[in-house]
């Protein structure tokens, strides 16, 4: 729900921004209050992004894990079955969450939807083929292409047209900060 929240604040913000540069609308204190609103629910989505891949995580790991004990019974080597367990789970739970945001971002962001989608597809075909050096491979192209279009390129002092924001997707470190998104929405 939070992302999808946060897909339609954004679309609702883009519409704003085309009746202010149109002329249509004028900003006012009303429209700034509803900013620090909107501001708000979108300070909560990194969070709640962050903590459903690793419940993802943990609940993969909790599937998987008993295929250990099915090796270990049939007499197989199972000695690192918890590490391919573990990274398998690992690599499930960033590509099935780039699948979810992708899939909710195309409403509103479609470039930005189709980076998030091809990373998702890309770890889906290429790590069940089991062989390390394309996992590898996937690891860090998708690292570079999230760091690019995702941090570096919006950081730019003229950001391409195709770079499209879905706005920040880093939770803050500071205790202070979560305590002002666990505080309730003030209404406008």
């Amino acid at each position: 729900p939070a992302i999808i929240c946060a897909v339609l604040v954004t679309r609702e913000r883009d519409f704003r921004q085309q009746m202010i540069a149109g002329n249509y609308m004028y900003p006012t204190e009303t429209l700034k209050e509803l900013q620090v609103v909107e501001d708000k629910v979108m300070s909560e989505r990194p969070y709640l992004t962050f903590f459903s891949t690793i419940i993802l995580f943990v609940s993969m790991v909790c599937v998987l894990k008993p295929f250990c004990n099915v090796l270990d019974i049939i007499g197989l080597p199972s000695s690192s079955c918890f590490l391919t367990v573990s990274f398998s789970a690992f690599v499930a739970a960033v590509t099935t969450s780039c699948l979810l945001m992708g899939l909710c971002w195309s409403c509103t962001r479609g470039v930005a939807a189709c980076v998030l989608l091809g990373i998702g597809l890309a770890g889906d075909v290429l790590c069940p083929t089991g062989s390390p050096v394309l996992v590898v491979m996937w690891l860090l192209l998708a690292g570079a292409v999230y760091f690019l279009y995702f941090i570096y390129l919006p950081q730019q002092e003229e950001v391409p047209v195709w770079c499209q924001s879905i706005g920040p997707m880093k939770p803050s470190m500071d205790p202070l900060e979560w305590r002002r998104t666990l505080a309730p929405v003030p209404s406008p």
